[in-house]
């Protein structure tokens, strides 16, 4: 009688202990993630909350909350990331577009996938900044931006760019009049 009690759990602890394995073995497919320093201007529309880089086998994910506060739906951002060493030398630097479809003065989650071609160190900083965002009507473009992203990593906030604005006349507008041709 004693017996079945205790072959259940051995059974359960087989069950469980093969779990905790598998877990692990997946989990270590993908590093912990890494947190990012975000360069915020404040003439710029959009801003990034929470940014982490992580770095799986085969690519590099920036997982992040993309803020919109302005009063037109945004398209896609224009990023920059530059990978810092010990010593304040950059190590590595991308730029990259990614299409961010989002409402006026909304908030949502987002997967970026930057091509670094460096391996991350423990010992990197990583900084992360806009260049360019991407509006229905309007695209905003943050002047030297890259130049104001490396003075903010040496501690340098004084250095920001010059954001301008310029009409959007690329991107199909939902409320544009499309004539009708009658045959």
């Amino acid at each position: 009688m004693n017996k079945i009690p205790l072959l259940v759990l051995q059974a359960c602890l087989a069950i469980w202990l093969t779990g905790s394995f598998s877990f692990t073995a997946n989990a270590s497919s993908r590093e912990e993630p890494k947190a990012v320093t975000f360069f915020d201007v404040s003439d710029l529309p959009a801003r990034i909350d929470a940014p982490k880089v992580s770095q799986s086998d085969k690519e590099f994910v920036l997982d992040c909350a993309v803020a919109n506060r302005s009063n037109e739906d945004l398209l896609g951002l224009r990023l920059i990331l530059l990978i810092i060493d010990t010593s304040g030398k950059v190590r590595g630097r991308v730029t990259w577009t990614e299409r961010t479809e989002l409402a006026m003065y909304s908030i949502k989650t987002f997967d970026f996938h930057p091509e670094m071609t460096e391996d991350l160190r423990n010992t990197d900083q990583i900084f992360l900044g806009i260049e360019e965002v991407f509006g229905r009507e309007t695209i905003w473009h943050a002047a030297a931006a890259e130049k104001a992203l490396r003075a903010y990593s040496r501690g340098q906030h004084d250095v920001l760019p010059t954001v301008r604005k310029f009409a959007n006349k690329f991107d199909p507008r939902t409320n544009a009049l499309v004539p009708i041709i009658r045959r």
